[in-house]
């Protein structure tokens, strides 16, 4: 029989009236209905659940384990955020702390963390497609979702989305926002945080306004071409410039410059003579080292080991820089050269600027710019120059004549952290994910295309990875956070008032110190100081600064301040900077008697053995974790004393000190121990 007729037998058997057609649709449509509900039994996320009651059936806790199980599937929706999560159909022991011993997943609990995971769900933080059901939805790219699961190494960034505030628990977040402002990322990037605030850079890239005061045109071409054979430390990115580039634009940033006030001041009035026959170098160290210079600079030692702060510019090869007249000038008065400086007026004497300048002068490397011979410059290279600097964005830093900031110079980042990937040319070998794309275009820039203007960084792996996460933290879902759920505490502006004020700008106080949430934080917060500290303390510390931590390398320097400003600045310090409802009637200063201080100090070196960290007798205690406390009588107040031994987080969140959870009478006594020692605290000797 052939095929045609075989077709056409079983047409008239199966189709050959509408009964039979209808019969036969329904018993195929039964056959599916039946089919589909079995092959719901072996979606992965019932094998899933399977396996987990096999896996608590042995315990020992079984029976409360399978009474807490709940089958079937499993969401969590949070239309704040139009997430919708069903992660935990299969991740079911979450919430499950018994099972921290269990290494398999994904039937491991959850760390503990401060959020409730039925209120935030997964997806929040980790990231993938909260609405799969699979494996492979779930944790993987695909082509109709393209954000997987977020690295673990990346996952700090999550927390980035709604907290604004540095938490103890994301240090790497932390420090890759610290770097975004302090490498000026914010100069040329909009990154708009979720509060709505844009992200303020913190670095301070010098004015180019004067720049022919202060060094060369042969300085400023090697300058340009590498930064770190210069400084190390330096911040600036190397824009591989061509030798004709660098020297177009060190011929028009000469020609831009004008004179700037210190110009004006007479060299002779700086220029101090030294007595011949001295030991100028020896001297010179001495006052360099003495004055805490290194508080904020840094010197390479001979190891080439970078020994200092990185507060202000390295000072390894300043000798090759700057003019000797504009240095003498520079440390007379900074802000004659540059009003926005963070370096203070130190008011040195003539010859402290003189000794100062020799030591800093000698600091030179003479191979680095050794090499460079330029040619004249002329007007067509000075215009190629100035071309260059606005076609780079230079101006996004420096403050220079004849060319204004660029406006929308680079992508606004504020939303990278959700970035299409479509959006992303990935260079030949590169994983083609989110995380690595913008870990790669902060490592090299260019290898996404020679023709693209970001420079390249001088970063360590570590910094680029945290870099990379605070980026990550950029998301579409962090821009439209709602309002109560971004944490943020309020900073508003603070800026001393009155001649107190104009003398704290002068010595650029909130350069190292906090007040009102507001400065830097190389030095101790001077919020509430002025209900800390007594006054005669203050006013001969102001004078002659000595250390309260012998193993910090960091000190506060000497200004020179007059009499009359010390008083100023001391006694604005004590009525201005007072704790909320501190009452220094609040303690009856009549207890603080001999029985008292005697049972304070065998508290202190007995019971709660205090000289483990301090030192009180500068004789035998060997304490240098925390301030010396030797000379502590002269310096805190009883009420300041008190209040701290008591809870010292109230006074300074975020202090080592620990709460020792005194009583009022052990906090009494041990304040009237302290409030006897009253030896100097540099040491016992005045």
């Amino acid at each position: 029989m052939s095929f045609r007729n075989q077709f056409a037998r079983l047409r008239r058997i199966f189709f050959a009236d509408p009964p039979h057609r209808f019969a036969w649709a329904s018993l195929l449509l039964a056959i599916v209905v039946a089919i589909a509900p079995t092959q719901d039994l072996f979606n992965e996320w019932r094998h899933y659940q399977r396996e987990y009651l096999k896996l608590v059936g042995g315990r020992a806790d079984a029976a409360a384990l399978q009474r807490r199980f709940e089958g079937g599937i499993h969401q969590i929706w949070i239309p704040e955020q139009h997430v919708v999560d069903r992660c935990t159909t299969c991740h079911v022991a979450l919430n499950e702390p018994t099972l921290a011993d269990v290494r398999q997943q994904p039937f491991q609990p959850h760390p503990a963390m401060p959020h409730a995971l039925n209120e935030f769900g997964c997806v929040i933080c980790h990231h993938g497609q909260g609405a799969a059901t699979t494996v492979e939805e779930a944790h993987y790219s695909t082509k109709a979702w393209e954000q997987p699961i977020l690295p673990a190494r990346y996952l700090e960034s999550s927390c980035g989305q709604c907290h604004m505030d540095l938490l103890e628990g994301t240090p790497q977040l932390n420090l890759g926002r610290h770097l975004l402002a302090r490498y000026g990322c914010a100069h040329c990037h909009a990154i708009t945080q979720p509060d709505g605030t844009l992200i303020t850079p913190v670095d301070e890239p010098p004015s180019l306004e004067h720049i022919a005061e202060k060094t060369t045109r042969e300085w400023i071409y090697a300058w340009v071409k590498d930064p770190q054979a210069y400084a190390v430390s330096s911040t600036m990115p190397n824009f591989r410039f061509d030798d004709q580039q660098a020297a177009d634009i060190a011929a028009f940033l000469i020609a831009q410059s004008t004179a700037s006030e210190n110009s004006q001041l007479a060299a002779a009035s700086h220029a101090a003579s030294l007595a011949p026959g001295t030991d100028i170098p020896q001297q010179s160290a001495s006052l360099y080292g003495t004055l805490f210079c290194s508080s904020c600079h840094a010197i390479q030692n001979a190891a080439g080991n970078l020994v200092g702060g990185d507060l202000a510019p390295e000072l390894t090869r300043v000798g090759n820089k700057v003019d000797p007249e504009w240095l003498r000038r520079w440390l007379s008065r900074p802000q004659g050269y540059d009003p926005k400086t963070r370096m203070p007026r130190f008011r040195f004497d003539e010859k402290q600027i003189a000794l100062l300048s020799s030591f800093l002068l000698s600091k030179k490397d003479e191979d680095f710019p050794a090499n460079v011979h330029l040619p004249a410059a002329d007007a067509q290279s000075a215009a190629r120059g100035k071309k260059l600097v606005a076609d780079y964005g230079c101006a996004a830093c420096h403050r220079i004549n004849g060319v204004s900031p660029p406006e929308n110079f680079a992508p606004d980042l504020s939303r990278i952290g959700s970035k299409p990937l479509f959006q992303v040319g990935f260079p030949h070998g590169m994983p083609e994910t989110l995380p690595d794309y913008i870990s790669g275009k902060i490592h090299d820039p260019r290898a996404f295309g020679p023709a693209l203007k970001m420079p390249k960084f001088s970063l360590t792996e570590p910094q680029i990875e945290a870099l990379t996460t605070a980026l990550l933290a950029q998301t579409d879902r962090a821009v439209t956070m709602p309002p109560e759920l971004v944490r943020v505490s309020p900073h508003p502006k603070y800026n001393p008032g009155g001649e107190a004020g104009r003398l704290m700008e002068d010595l650029r106080c909130l350069s190292c110190h906090t007040i009102n949430s507001n400065g830097g934080d190389m030095a101790p917060d001077l919020t509430w100081e002025g209900s800390a500290v007594q006054r005669a303390w203050l006013l001969d510390f102001m004078r002659n600064p000595n250390t309260l931590r012998p193993a910090l390398i960091r000190r506060m320097p000497k200004f020179n301040l007059s009499e009359d400003e010390d008083k100023i600045i001391s006694d604005y310090i004590l009525s201005a900077y007072q704790a909320p409802g501190f009452d220094s009637r609040a303690l009856d200063t009549h207890t603080l008697n001999a029985d008292a201080a005697a049972r304070g100090k065998e508290l202190f070196y007995s019971r709660y053995v205090c000289q483990s960290c301090h030192i009180a007798d500068y004789k035998k205690d060997k304490g240098y974790v925390g301030p010396a406390l030797a000379g502590v009588g002269n310096r805190l107040t009883p009420v300041w004393i008190y209040r701290w031994l008591k809870n010292p987080q109230a006074l300074l969140p975020g202090t080592q000190m620990p709460n020792p959870g005194l009583s009022d009478n052990e906090a009494r006594d041990l304040t009237a121990f302290l409030m006897t020692l009253k030896a100097h605290e540099n040491g016992g000797k005045k």
